[in-house]
């Protein structure tokens, strides 16, 4: 029995020396649990304890917990993490240790050469992290868990075989590439595109250069490398030779007519008239290369009196309002139409809440805020250059490319009205005006469902007819003010005030973006045009 609680005490003592313990202020605790042993032994043998037995079991379990806690703490020798140095002793130290590097790289800041062009910059801005903290922290769990003999048993193999973790760095990867762009265009020989512009009528074309660029691999490892060093680092990126991504001979294929449509605005205020003028001017000269898209409210935003926009009639929860950049809608609606004539893809697209006077049923974009858009994509092998004009009041999108669709080949899209609902009429009583004043504070519209087609012919014969959308318009009453004042009868009673026309116009709105803003018309019934089995590229809304 002595010989083996020897061993024990020796096993004891080789693990206390490897956690980091102390053999000597824990050689008292060693003999208790000697002792501890020593009079489980005896009962084994005697069949029975005594008073002075259950006194040195409870100094044996009482030294023994002692020893327990103290290595439950402790991390043992030959277990480590790059770049903590000796602040990883125990488990909370590690802890706060990788909390405090954390900090440490949200501080850091560096410098990135590129070329000689000097840029500042922090890691927080790349969103540094360190990305296996719970790996790290889990590792050290193991040799702080389990038993004295389990832990005495993994920390012997770390003599052996030590583990040192190296914190893995990861960043953003949105923000490194925001970063980078931002970093080569200020690099003085980053490659050049090739660009084009309309200009009186004549593609203008100016070629490539090619250049030096980051290359963003090597680059973004010395950032990692460097995070972990003390005081500002400036690194130099690695740059390469590449070519531009644009080349003027891609460019030189622009020169056919994709797709054109143009509306009319000529009964719009001049607000919203200047409105049309600003967007559509935002909208011109936009080159798309095969997969790119055009986001309409992109281009456009902000919608704020600083960007050149006036204020102009919308809709709104099925009232006119008055918006900030009001007309964007009849941008979009032009746009769309002039993409569905190109037979490029319609990324997004979305309907008005009521009816538009300048296209048919089904052939309007709305744009509100961020949550309706028109995008389009270029899904053609080729790239496209949009031209966007206004003349007199007439707004016009063109789209360019590479013809490569056959000469006998036409389309036609073609609107179809499925149902309509009558507009009512909405009196608002107001106290302060007499009895038998009515005016009209706001325009309605007759609800309507609708769908457009897209008719393909060879040749003049159709091939193939295609839904491109089923569209829903809700109706809107007519809104009156009508006078409910009741006041002391005259000699004579003055005829009801004809009501007065209003100069509505109709818009999507939040408050983060324009209206749906098109044109309002006078009251709907007189709109011939409105309603017909076609389009018609000339309509216009009538007011």
């Amino acid at each position: 029995m002595r010989k083996k609680i020897g061993n024990i005490t020796v096993a004891v003592a080789a693990f206390m020396a490897i956690s980091g313990l102390g053999i000597s202020s824990g050689a008292g605790r060693i003999d208790a649990i000697a002792a501890k042993q020593e009079v489980k032994a005896q009962k084994a043998n005697t069949g029975g304890e005594n008073t002075e037995s259950k006194a040195a079991d409870m100094t044996a379990t009482e030294s023994e917990a002692q020893i327990n806690i103290a290595a439950e703490k402790k991390l043992p020798k030959g277990f480590g993490v790059e770049g903590l140095g000796d602040n990883v002793a125990t488990l909370d130290a590690l802890g706060n240790a990788l909390n405090s590097l954390q900090e440490k790289l949200d501080a850091k800041k560096f410098i990135l050469d590129v070329k000689g062009e000097k840029i500042e910059s922090s890691f927080a801005k790349l969103g540094a992290g360190i990305s296996n903290k719970d790996f790290i922290l889990s590792e050290a769990e193991k040799f702080t868990s389990g038993n004295m003999l389990e832990r005495f048993e993994k920390s012997s193999e770390l003599l052996e075989k030590p583990e040192n973790i190296t914190p893995d760095i990861v960043f953003n990867d949105d923000a490194v590439k925001a970063f980078l762009k931002n970093a080569n265009g200020k690099n003085p020989d980053a490659p050049v595109n090739a660009t084009i512009k309309r200009v009186n009528g004549a593609f203008e074309i100016t070629p490539e250069k090619e250049g030096y660029e980051i290359d963003s691999e090597s680059t973004v490892a010395k950032l990692k490398d460097a995070i972990l060093k003390d005081g500002e680092e400036t690194i130099v990126a690695d740059v390469t030779k590449q070519k531009p991504k644009v080349t003027a001979e891609e460019l030189s294929s622009i020169k056919d007519v994709l797709g054109t449509f143009t509306t009319n605005y000529s009964s719009s205020t001049s607000e919203r008239a200047t409105n049309i003028a600003v967007g559509t001017a935002k909208m011109d000269g936009v080159l798309l290369m095969p997969g790119e898209t055009l986001s309409g409210y992109e281009k456009m935003q902000p919608f704020t009196i600083e960007n050149g926009y006036k204020m102009a009639k919308a809709y709104q929860d099925g009232l006119v309002i008055d918006s900030v950049g009001g007309g964007a809608c009849q941008i979009a609606t032009t746009l769309y139409q002039a993409s569905l004539r190109a037979e490029i893809k319609i990324t997004e697209r979305k309907n008005h809440s009521m009816i538009v006077g300048y296209v048919q049923p089904s052939g309007d974009a709305a744009i509100a805020g961020d949550y309706k858009d028109i995008k389009v994509t270029n899904n053609r092998s080729t790239p496209i250059y949009v031209e966007a004009t206004t003349v007199g009041r007439d707004v016009t999108f063109t789209i360019w490319g590479k013809e490569d669709r056959p000469a006998n080949r036409t389309v036609e899209f073609v609107s179809e009205v499925l149902s309509e609902t009558p507009k009512g009429r909405t009196y608002i009583e107001d106290d302060s005006k007499p009895r038998g004043y009515v005016k009209k504070e706001s325009e309605g519209h007759k609800g309507r469902v609708s769908k457009l087609w897209k008719v393909v012919k060879e040749n003049g014969v159709e091939i193939s007819k295609d839904l491109i959308s089923s569209d829903t318009y809700r109706k809107a009453d007519d809104i009156y003010i009508r006078g409910a004042r009741h006041s002391a009868p005259a000699p004579a009673a003055a005829p009801a005030p004809t009501p007065a026309p209003v100069e509505t116009q109709a818009g999507e709105s939040d408050n983060s973006g324009p209206a749906d803003t098109q044109e309002a018309p006078a009251p709907a019934e007189t709109q011939a045009q409105e309603v017909g089995p076609a389009f018609d590229p000339n309509l216009n809304s009538g007011e």
